[in-house]
């Protein structure tokens, strides 16, 4: 009978509940200095992103470009970690993707970046990305400022 008794006490009494995970999306654009093993370039990216806690999704578009010609870029998917949005965000993260030249030669490829992100309202935010495209057909990387709209903040 005292089983019983703290069975259904147990039963009454409800679980904690667990807190929700906030669930935020953006999509992002970039421009900045990149390089490759031999020379300088312009950086760019676009890409979007979902986080929810901080478990980070990315899908995203990198490459470094001259004036006259884009020179190398990948397409990858990234998984990482994330600060839970509040004024000041930042995101590492690591990938696969593909990668082809401007010789129309593909690869696979590692991608990998890291963002600081500063949160001006919910919908907006300005920030910092680093970037690094490891593969067989040449290395590259850059650092380039970045343009988020979405939902960045709950």
């Amino acid at each position: 009978m005292r089983f019983l008794t703290v069975a259904l006490l147990f039963a009454a009494v409800p679980a904690t509940a667990q807190v929700p995970q906030a669930r935020t999306w953006w999509a992002f654009v970039s421009l900045g200095p990149g390089g490759a093993a031999d020379s300088g370039f312009y950086a760019s990216g676009v890409g979007a992103a979902w986080q929810r806690g901080s478990k980070l999704y990315m899908a995203r578009v990198a490459s470094l470009d001259t004036k006259t010609q884009k020179r190398i870029s990948d397409a990858g998917f990234l998984v990482g970690v994330s600060r839970r949005p509040t004024r000041f965000q930042l995101a590492f993260a690591g990938g696969i993707g593909v990668v082809k030249d401007s010789r129309d030669s593909t690869a696979l490829a590692m991608p990998f970046e890291a963002q600081g992100t500063w949160i001006l309202s919910d919908v907006f935010a300005i920030g910092l990305r680093t970037f690094a495209s490891i593969n067989r057909l040449e290395n590259f990387g850059g650092t380039a400022v970045t343009v988020h709209l979405g939902r960045i903040r709950r």
